[in-house]
């Protein structure tokens, strides 16, 4: 009995280990018009209403498709909003599994308004972008480097930068800040993002599974680290915040359920620079704008009057 059960033991710790693997860090390519399917599947009106005028808003407007490589080899993909007489250019990262059109299209006529022109950027190993592994910014944060250094030789060494990320954006922009950029980044906005890696996955593996996080939790980190090159626990959002020295608008839902407000909290707590925080009432993950729209527009623009010059 002993000489089956052990071999099959064995197998099925392997497969839960893949499984675990592929749920939360395989590239996942999506079908084309999946995030309005989505959106139109949420129920949210105000959502679908503004994602619909966001869409026709950008139909209308230039692009410009761009590419830059990674320090270990990816070609990146971004899309250029340029704007004729911009006060700053916004770089935006998206969520996990998501992308900008998902999470950004709401807001880029707001943004537009404030003359900043936006680099949209899709992460490594999400979008048109190259890459097998999302990393939960342990990886991503290195290209806001690669990024950052684009605008500054494209728009000049002393135009005004912007870091934007909402989710596990928030993450990689906040992560990627432990750095000096070799450009004017003025300040960085941050939507509701994660602690860790390690918080936020043993968070959702409690939350669908109902069971306790600690062995999955490892085991994954044995498979990132063979498959992926990279540990849950090799960096976090809260290491980087005690070496920041950019001024940061955190923002988050009090009624997200996926990304605790909480973690917000606490990254506010360690941030060691100029900071303000805007929790907002009734905004569920990733719907502060929505809920919200004109206290966190409010926002951006103190921020951005505080630290961009006019």
């Amino acid at each position: 009995m002993l000489t089956w059960l052990l071999p099959l033991l064995t197998l099925a710790v392997l497969l839960f280990g893949f499984i675990l693997l592929r749920e939360t860090c395989v590239r996942r390519d999506l079908p084309e018009g999946w995030e309005q399917k989505r959106i139109a599947e949420s129920g949210n009106a105000v959502w679908q209403r503004m994602a619909q005028d966001g869409r026709e808003w950008l139909a209308h407007q230039e692009t410009e498709e761009l590419e830059v490589q990674s320090e270990d080899g990816f070609l990146l993909h971004g899309l250029l909003l340029p704007h004729i007489n911009p006060r700053a250019t916004v770089l935006l990262f998206s969520g996990w599994r998501s992308s900008w059109e998902m999470d950004f299209t709401c807001i880029l006529p707001f943004l537009h308004a404030q003359r900043l022109q936006c680099i949209l950027v899709d992460e490594r190993a999400q979008g048109d972008s190259e890459g097998r592994y999302i990393t939960f910014g342990i990886r991503e944060r290195l290209d806001v480097p690669v990024w950052v250094d684009y605008a500054a030789q494209r728009f000049g060494k002393d135009h005004p930068l912007l870091l934007q990320g909402l989710s596990m954006g928030a993450t990689v922009v906040l992560m990627a800040s432990a750095v000096h950029f070799n450009a004017n980044v003025c300040g960085i906005l941050a939507d509701c993002g994660f602690t860790s890696p390690r918080a936020i996955i043993a968070k959702v593996f409690r939350d669908r599974t109902h069971l306790p996080p600690r062995f999955a939790v490892w085991l994954l980190d044995k498979y990132t680290s063979f498959f992926a090159d990279f540990h849950l626990d090799e960096y976090s959002t809260l290491t980087a915040m005690k070496k920041t020295e950019y001024p940061i608008l955190f923002l988050h839902g009090i009624e997200d359920s996926f990304v605790p407000c909480e973690m917000t909290r606490q990254n506010y707590e360690a941030c060691r620079s100029e900071k303000t925080m805007l929790l907002v009432e009734g905004a569920t993950h990733g719907m502060s704008y929505l809920a919200a729209r004109e206290r966190v527009e409010a926002a951006y623009i103190g921020f951005l009057n505080k630290h961009v010059p006019q």
